[in-house]
C-alpha cells in the first residue's frame, strides 16, 4: 500500500477525488433529473403493460378510488388510496396474489417510483403531463 501511494502523483489524488465527487453528484442529480414537468400529475394503471386506467392524482385531502380489473376471465376490484401528492395500492384479492407486497411497498409520489403486484404485472405510476404552450404565431423564415 504504501508502494502504491509513493508512486501517485498529486494528479492521480486530484483525479481519484475529481471522480467520486462527480459520482456523488450524479446519483443524487438523477432523481432530480428524471422528475416531469410542472404538468397536471396523473396516477397510470397498467394490467400486463396495457393502460387500463389513469386518474387525476389528488394534491391535497385524502382519497379512496375503486376500479376494476378482470384476470383470467375474473372482474375484481382494485382501491388506490391518494392522499396530499402521494398514492398507494391497498391490498388486492389473495386468489391471485397470494403476497401483499404491493401493499408494503407503501406511498408513492415521484414519477420514477412505481408500485407492481407481480403475478399479475400490475403497475402503478405517477406521470405528468407538460403544459401545452399555444402561440398564435409560427415562426417562419422568408
Amino acid at each position: 500500500m504504501k508502494k502504491l501511494l509513493k508512486m501517485m502523483t498529486r494528479w492521480d489524488f486530484i483525479l481519484i477525488i475529481l471522480i467520486v465527487v462527480l459520482s456523488a453528484a450524479a446519483t443524487f442529480s438523477i432523481p432530480w433529473l428524471l422528475a416531469g414537468g410542472d404538468g397536471e400529475a396523473e396516477v397510470v394503471v397498467t394490467l400486463r403493460g396495457e393502460e387500463i386506467y389513469r386518474f387525476p392524482l389528488v394534491e391535497s385531502g385524502h382519497e379512496e378510488i375503486p376500479f376494476d380489473f378482470e384476470v383470467d376471465g375474473q372482474q375484481y376490484t382494485g382501491v388506490l388510496e391518494m392522499e396530499d401528492g402521494a398514492v398507494r395500492l391497498q391490498r388486492l384479492p389473495e386468489e391471485i396474489l397470494p403476497l401483499g407486497i404491493h401493499r408494503d411497498m407503501g406511498w408513492i409520489s415521484r414519477e420514477y417510483e412505481v408500485i407492481v403486484a407481480l403475478p399479475i404485472q400490475m403497475t402503478v405510476t405517477i406521470e405528468t403531463t407538460e403544459p401545452e404552450e399555444h402561440e398564435d404565431y409560427d415562426i417562419i423564415v422568408q
